[in-house]
């Protein structure tokens, strides 16, 4: 009970910025005295600070608001992608820290990549502490199919990687132990940073679309991630809209990502492909290549653009029509180049979409980009200390 009133009272101050002790009784039906003694534990383990007295009222003593710590613990993100690794640490209150990006072509080796990333890793650890802030723990996005009990990454189509014990390979790279690393999927990933970190409430049930060199989703429903049956949710990139269409690397033909993915409009357009840093923000990446020739009208690159637009909403809208978000949210690549396809991306997904004419999907575009996953992917590790803050106070976490 003692374990579940702290969470309460620990995610009640998050939710809502700052609560005084009187308004934390209120709103958890918790006693006074309860509370009291839940927030001096909490305080106690530098989980929450008073920002001292509020405004005082027409009556009573003014009460002393009460905040998260932001100075104290810190999530570490960690990303894979295939052309770039990426790390960010964040605070209680989700600000962002620190955040990195290398460029890279991660497809050749995986030990290469892990090596590539364990030192960027030791790097965000590092700045993490020169701001004396603890890490407490780290979490890993992959662009693959993961399995979250064992910490493999058991197939990753793009990466061209099968059945790695990635999570044992980072902590014994980071001297960290394996229990301290966590890892998923990098589209529900980037779903929650969005959540977290972007359009939040407001997008109400959403699905974030993350686009690079392949495509996933993340599905959000009442504020968490849809998984299904065996954590596999999501899989958009691998939805054939043509069945005689170019073979994909999952094994299928004419699946989504041949269409739409960030290579399938590169080679569209007439532009090189194998380049690495893309939508990292690397100025000599593909995709500001792509950028650069829409930007100055050439045809081959419009139409290119165009088509993969169209076919995203192909597929989105048999997504739609399954899952009936309030929102669809275009992420990574798509968001620097939503300029050029959300027309015919709006209206080919109205155009298939069976509530069209009642209650259609609103789309916005991510404010965060190819950064969602990554901060998501921070943004767990504070979730984790939200959810039991119990460890903290009872000292487990050493």
């Amino acid at each position: 009970m003692r374990r579940q009133n702290l969470r309460l009272v620990l995610r009640h101050v998050s939710r809502n910025g700052k609560s005084s002790r009187a308004q934390l009784a209120s709103a958890t039906g918790l006693t006074k005295a309860t509370v009291s003694s839940l927030v001096a534990e909490l305080l106690d383990a530098y989980l929450l600070i008073e920002l001292g007295p509020e405004p005082r009222g027409l009556t009573g003593r003014p009460g002393s608001a009460l905040a998260l710590n932001p100075d104290r613990y810190a999530g570490i993100g960690l990303e894979i992608n295939v052309d770039y690794v990426a790390a960010c640490v964040t605070d209680l209150k989700h600000r962002i820290r620190y955040h990195h990006v290398e460029c890279a072509d991660n497809r050749a080796d995986a030990k290469i990549a892990l090596d590539r990333l364990a030192r960027l890793g030791s790097v965000a650890i590092r700045a993490a502490h020169e701001m004396e802030l603890t890490p407490c723990g780290i979490t890993l996005a992959l662009p693959g199919i993961v399995d979250q009990v064992t910490g493999r990454l058991l197939r990753a189509p793009n990466l061209n990687w099968t059945d790695l014990p990635v999570v044992e390979s980072l902590g014994d790279r980071l001297d960290v132990r394996p229990e301290e690393i966590h890892l998923d999927n990098e589209a529900n990933l980037a779903a929650l940073g969005e959540l977290w970190f972007g359009g939040g409430e407001a997008l109400g049930d959403f699905i974030h679309v993350s686009g690079e060199i392949g495509i996933g989703a993340g599905i959000v429903t009442r504020r968490a991630l849809y998984r299904g049956a065996r954590g596999f949710a999501g899989e958009i990139g691998h939805i054939s809209i043509d069945p005689s269409g170019e073979l994909c690397g999952c094994g299928g033909r004419g699946c989504l990502e041949r269409f739409c993915g960030q290579e399938a409009m590169l080679r569209a357009a007439g532009l090189p492909p194998a380049a690495p840093a893309t939508s990292t923000g690397d100025p000599g990446g593909p995709i500001s290549g792509l950028l650069a020739a829409l930007q100055r009208g050439e045809q081959q690159a419009i139409r290119a653009v165009r088509q993969g637009g169209e076919a995203l909403g192909i597929g989105l809208a048999g997504v739609a029509n399954v899952v009936d978000p309030d929102t669809i949210v275009l992420g990574g690549i798509f968001t620097p180049l939503a300029s050029w396809l959300m027309e015919p991306f709006t209206a080919a997904l109205l155009r298939q979409t069976v509530v069209t004419r009642w209650a259609p999907p609103r789309v916005a575009v991510s404010s965060l980009g190819p950064q969602a996953a990554v901060r998501g992917a921070a943004g767990s590790v504070v979730q984790r200390i939200l959810a039991d803050p119990s460890l903290f106070i009872s000292g487990e976490e050493e």
